[in-house]
């Protein structure tokens, strides 16, 4: 790393290191954003079509060298505990964002890239409804599959787990740099 980063101080459940060559970027993964499930599509400056098409991710993402891939692990109740789910998604994207910040603090050139997990809930209500900028584009950052990235695999491939068990969320995180 060209930068000092105590991984340990953000309660990671994993955290490793790779070569950005590992990624893979496949349209059927943002495909799934387009099927709506959580609700979010065209509905969050961070979610699709709001953000840049794979193609344009793949140039940005691809500039990097390195990258940390990082994961978290929330009990739930069940596969249905939707709130523990959300309070869980809630958490990791500000511990993202204090990342982001530490990493941020440290490099005078900022060429970092920040993706998480999930859409961003900064504010109750996105501005995009009202057809208006973000209000904090500093301090949000798409989703992983997002940008199509096919994660389950990169998991794999970097040795990482996917799935941590029964009654547990896995949010997973990607720092470039």
């Amino acid at each position: 790393m060209d930068f000092e980063l105590d991984l340990e101080k953000y309660l990671f459940t994993e955290h490793k290191e790779f070569d950005v060559t590992m990624i893979r970027i496949d349209q059927k993964v943002r495909e799934m954003c387009e099927q709506n499930k959580c609700g979010f599509y065209g509905r969050n400056h961070m979610c699709p079509p709001a953000i840049k098409c794979i193609e344009e991710w793949a140039k940005e993402i691809f500039l990097f060298k390195s990258a940390v891939i990082v994961t978290k692990a929330y009990p739930t109740k069940s596969s249905f505990d939707m709130r523990a789910m959300f309070e869980g998604l809630v958490d990791f994207r500000k511990t993202l964002l204090e990342l982001k910040e530490d990493v941020g603090a440290q490099l005078l050139n900022n060429k970092i890239l920040l993706l998480g997990a999930g859409t961003c809930f900064l504010c109750e209500k996105c501005t995009i409804i009202d057809n208006k900028s973000c209000r904090f584009p500093d301090k949000t950052f798409p989703s992983v599959e997002a940008c199509g990235i096919d994660v389950m695999s990169l998991c794999k491939e970097v040795g990482v787990n996917y799935n941590n068990g029964k009654n547990t969320i896995t949010y997973i995180g990607i720092l470039l740099y």
